[in-house]
């Protein structure tokens, strides 16, 4: 079955690099992949294209955005990995999340990919970032670092906390296992046990269900004690020197916990490394 990926662009280089590291990530696969600018979106276009400083002659944003996106294509030109790729240009004028929504709903889009700047995916200190991740709905998203690159790795590993306090949803989990399968990574699910307590018969139930969606791909439970939700899950990162985190996020549950501005704060945990958030699906 074809994949169908958005990735949001401003012409940068962590845009540049989230478009790579997603050719190489399904390079086995059929794919189309949305190339969309948000040009009347503040910030996320100001930096990618210089405008020309004779008034009379520097571009309208549509015109800036059309022509970043010809930009792209001509790149992408010289690139042969996948006959199988195909590459559409979306420009939209407007606001970044509704585009970003808009054209995910419109297209039926399996996953979103962003590209972060810098060594982290700053899904609380970047305003673009956090908008997309937090207001754009039912569709997962993958966040990647600009300086991470891609790397055919062995014993790939995905850490995907868990409080095992609510059953999800098998459409949930499906852009985290298609994940896992692309690279034949193994999910380690994570449970923090801040109460030091057994597992309720509601939680032991859920594990069983999770356990059982995950079914056909590799998959561990852990489980860590004495420790804060996001202290326990950068320890377990950095223990295990793992690849990809993988986070569902719920109003109000585990993920907004998670990542607060206080706890960033306290503990400055913003994540090295490639970030996929599962959606709530209704």
């Amino acid at each position: 079955m074809e994949k169908k990926i958005l990735i949001p662009t401003n012409f940068s280089k962590h845009s540049w690099n989230a478009l790579i590291f997603s050719m190489n990530l399904f390079k086995k696969y059929s794919c189309t992949f949305y190339l969309i600018n948000v040009y009347h979106s503040q910030r996320f276009l100001s930096e990618a294209i210089p405008l020309n400083k004779n008034n009379d002659e520097e571009p309208t944003g549509k015109e800036a955005s059309e022509k970043g996106l010809e930009r792209i294509m001509q790149g992408l030109s010289f690139r042969k990995e996948n006959p199988n790729h195909n590459f559409e240009t979306i420009s939209f004028q407007g606001n970044l999340v509704e585009g970003i929504q808009e054209n995910a709903d419109k297209f039926g889009v399996d996953l979103i990919i962003l590209g972060s700047r810098g060594d982290s995916v700053h899904i609380n200190s970047s305003e673009d970032i956090s908008k997309i991740t937090e207001d754009v709905e039912q569709c997962p998203i993958l966040v990647i670092p600009e300086v991470y690159e891609w790397k055919a790795l062995t014993n790939t590993e995905i850490v995907f906390p868990t409080n095992l306090r609510i059953p999800f949803k098998q459409k949930e989990l499906l852009a985290l296992i298609d994940f896992a399968r692309s690279m034949g990574a193994t999910v380690r699910v994570l449970y923090i046990n801040t109460e030091n307590k057994k597992l309720s018969p509601e939680q032991e139930e859920n594990k069983e269900e999770l356990e059982h969606h995950l079914t056909g791909v590799y998959h561990s439970f852990h489980m860590l004690t004495q420790t804060t939700a996001a202290t326990g899950v950068h320890l377990f990162i950095e223990s295990r020197e793992s690849n990809f985190l993988a986070l569902y996020q719920r109003k109000q549950g585990f993920f907004s916990r998670l990542f607060s501005k206080s706890v960033v704060s306290e503990i400055a945990f913003d994540p090295k490394l490639p970030v996929l958030i599962l959606k709530e699906v209704k």
